[in-house]
């Protein structure tokens, strides 16, 4: 199963990192879904706060969602959510700014970025 997530998560970097001046960051949570109301909700909530991101002065910043396709018979972490971010310094601000944080606290309970139990790590780009 580590050998399964650990293939996921390169794959799904390796598609999605885009190198720039800046140190980029790529965050990835894993996690599941209970239903698909769920899952219609959150890519709701991910529209939302993308589209707050460039409000916010952030456009280059924003949130993918990916998932397994229904053949593939993995039991866990059949969703992802990848977090593209142009550097550290763009990561802190926009998650410390208010319509960010009003964004998180009004998704709590059906945002998957806050799921319990996921698998959350952040990836820095290399030279």
């Amino acid at each position: 199963m580590k050998k399964i997530i650990f293939l996921l998560m390169m794959g799904v970097i390796s598609f999605n990192i885009s190198v720039s001046a800046q140190k980029a960051i790529t965050t990835v949570h894993l996690y599941d879904v209970k239903n698909e109301a769920m899952e219609k909700t959150y890519i709701s909530s991910i529209k939302e706060i993308n589209a707050i991101m460039i409000e916010i002065g952030f456009p280059n910043n924003y949130y993918s969602y990916v998932k397994l396709s229904n053949s593939d018979t993995t039991k866990t972490y059949r969703s992802c959510t990848i977090g593209h971010w142009t550097s550290d310094q763009a990561y802190k601000a926009i998650h410390e700014h208010p319509k960010f944080q009003a964004w998180g606290a009004k998704n709590k309970d059906n945002n998957a970025v806050f799921i319990t139990g996921q698998l959350y790590r952040k990836f820095y780009t290399t030279d």
